[in-house]
Formats: structure tokens, sequence, C-alpha cells
């Protein structure tokens, strides 16, 4: 989300990591959550979501972590040959 000069000046630094990744949290829920999850309002629904979006962002974080191993694996192996 763009962000005006203006509001960029007057906003806490502290705060903007959280408030990005609170958009950016929103708007993977509106991408791979069905529309009916996220008009549920029961505690309970809401807390599934937030559960499976954890899960999600710990299973990319996963791969990503794998793949850097991998990355760094094949490099030293390539040195050796």
């Amino acid at each position: 989300m763009p962000m005006s000069p203006t509001v960029r000046d007057n906003l806490d630094d502290r705060l903007l990591g959280h408030f990005e990744r609170s958009w950016e949290r929103q708007d993977e829920a509106r991408r791979v959550l069905p529309p009916n999850w996220l008009a549920d309002e029961r505690p309970a629904a809401q807390q599934l979501n937030e559960l499976f979006l954890d899960l999600l962002s710990g299973a990319r974080d996963r791969v990503a972590d794998e793949r850097a191993a991998l990355a760094q694996r094949l490099s030293v192996a390539d040195l050796r040959d």
C-alpha cells in the first residue's frame, strides 16, 4: 500500500513494520481463504483463520530455509569440483 510523504513523516517508525505486516497478512487472507471463512465472525472461526495463516506462513518459511540450505550445499559441492 503506497503511503503519501505527509503520512510517512507523521508515522512512528516503530509501528510502520507492524502496520505493513498487518496489511500483508490481510491481503494474504483475502487471497488464500474462502470468502465465507473470512465473513464468519464467530471467535472460533477467526481463530481457525489465524491458525491456518500461521501454518501457511510457517510452511513458506520452512521451504525458504530448505531452499537456502540446498543452495548452500550445491555451491559448496560446486567449489569441490
